[in-house]
């Protein structure tokens, strides 16, 4: 691990943004590859958890195992504890921290995930040694993200193709590799895993009106996000006026019959020795 741990930025920092986007992700359809490894009685260390969509699901298949889910927001954090409480699931607990420094002993975890995280990191060769580390021997690390180069939308406008590329920029300005994922099998062998095994995953769509809203919506945030918008002006990427028509293109798109939006993700599962 790196003297120095990276500075990170998420792009999506809006907190409505970050809980639409998230909250409504399981673990079935998001980390199927990851599910046939569990079992109960297992501890599973969940990193970059956000609202725990997934990590409740995941503490329900390995009750009573210990289940602690690991994120950097607190606010995403207090709503994590909120419905582990109206589940009433009572083998997880919601902590602060930073995945480059674990405050975890080494072996201590059956299992760990990282969904969606390592994208936005500088460094996630040395986020993965750190999950290799908390691994007890025999145990499974699940890593999935993912992959800018598998976007399809439709219909094929130019503005969504200018949206596209402005975000694109934005996160990469902010340190994030968006094709990295392409790659876990390798990252994975590189930061001591034993032996990887790599896979697709399609859950990130919309394809009917309630997808495609919640999709702008989200979409419309990031870009209205000061943080964002402020980069973009600042840097000349786009002015002030030309954010403000991809904001009504992309509602507009929203609301349309035939919109269509997917990525797909690459994912990768590593056992430690």
């Amino acid at each position: 691990m790196p003297l120095e741990q990276p500075a990170e930025t998420y792009t999506i920092s809006d907190p409505d943004a970050q809980r639409i986007y998230t909250e409504a992700r399981r673990a079935a359809q998001w980390v199927p590859f990851f599910l046939p490894r569990l079992r109960p009685g297992m501890a599973l260390l969940d990193c970059g958890c956000g609202v725990g969509s997934i990590t409740l699901d995941l503490a329900a298949i390995v009750a009573p195992g210990r289940v602690v889910g690991l994120d950097l927001d607190e606010g995403q954090l207090v709503t994590a504890r909120a419905e582990a409480a109206r589940r009433g699931l009572t083998n997880i607990t919601f902590q602060q921290g930073n995945v480059y420094a674990l405050p975890f002993a080494d072996g201590e975890f059956d299992a760990v995930l990282a969904h969606t995280l390592l994208i936005h990191l500088r460094d996630p060769l040395a986020a993965l040694q750190a999950i290799w580390r908390v691994l007890k021997p025999g145990g499974v690390a699940a890593i999935a993200d993912d992959d800018n180069g598998a976007v399809v939308y439709s219909p094929d406008d130019p503005t969504m193709r200018r949206v596209g590329d402005l975000l694109t920029t934005v996160m990469r300005h902010n340190g994030a590799n968006l094709t990295y994922a392409r790659h876990l099998r390798g990252l994975l062998l590189q930061a001591g895993f034993a032996r990887s095994e790599g896979f697709a995953v399609a859950a990130d769509y919309s394809g009917n009106l309630a997808a495609t809203r919640r999709r702008a919506d989200v979409l419309t945030r990031v870009l209205r996000e000061p943080a964002v918008a402020g980069l973009v002006v600042q840097q000349g990427w786009a002015a002030q006026g030309e954010l403000d028509e991809m904001v009504a293109y992309l509602l507009a798109w929203g609301e349309r019959p035939d919109a269509f939006f997917a990525i797909m993700y690459c994912a990768a599962l590593g056992w430690k020795e």
